[in-house]
């Protein structure tokens, strides 16, 4: 009698031991699962992190690409950006003039330079206000009309730059990124800044007769 109940306790001992075991087994898969969902989670936020940064960098690609300044018509044009730095600087000659695209906006930059400081004013093509009016004092040897003599612009019976952007695209196709008048060697011209594609071409024309002086790819 005592025999039989030695081996009842002992086979209940071994089927204890196989629960046990398969609890544990249980609690094992239980926690790989889960951290198998974590990663799946982690996985998902990465791909969705990834996807957000392409759009934005996307947007902001189109957001910065160039538009044809050739035919554009501005509220401004760029005679009204030189009268009014001329009347904020008096005794200054202007040395530069641009039309290019800033941050989006349309944007006129006219330097100049009188005996003592350099100017820089930038106005909105569209709206004519003034973004930017700065001055700094020359270098010694910039200074009591040394730049002002090498670099004073002859606006005097120039072409408008749509007749410069006009002459520039017969020389080279494409479209016009920015145009500047600047003076070089005494010489007063137009700097038309051409996108072929991917390749930026510069077009360098006389002020006034629109001559082509030069073109140049940039590398």
């Amino acid at each position: 009698m005592l025999d039989y109940i030695y081996k009842l306790k002992k086979a209940g001992n071994k089927i204890c031991g196989k629960k046990i075991s398969v609890i544990a087994m249980t609690t094992v898969m239980v926690g790989t699962l889960a951290a198998c969902g974590d990663d799946d989670t982690n996985n998902n936020s990465n791909n969705t992190q990834q996807t957000s940064d392409s759009g934005t960098n996307s947007n902001s690609n189109s957001n910065t690409s160039t538009t044809d300044l050739n035919n554009k018509k501005f509220s401004m044009s760029y005679t009204d950006a030189v009268e009014i730095f001329k009347n904020k600087h008096p005794e200054a000659d202007v040395t530069s003039i641009e039309l290019s695209q800033e941050l989006g906006k349309y944007v006129y930059t006219i330097d100049g330079v009188d005996d003592s400081n350099e100017f820089e004013m930038k106005f909105n093509a569209d709206n004519k206000a003034i973004l930017q009016d700065n001055s700094e004092k020359l270098d010694a040897e910039d200074a009591n009309g040394n730049e002002r003599a090498n670099e004073k612009l002859d606006l005097t019976g120039i072409k408008t730059p749509q007749e410069a952007m006009t002459a520039a695209l017969k020389q080279q196709a494409g479209t016009v990124k920015e145009w500047t008048i600047e003076r070089e060697l005494n010489q007063t011209y137009f700097s038309v800044q051409i996108m072929n594609g991917n390749q930026e071409v510069e077009v360098k024309l006389d002020s006034k007769t629109l001559e082509v002086l030069s073109t140049e790819q940039d590398d």
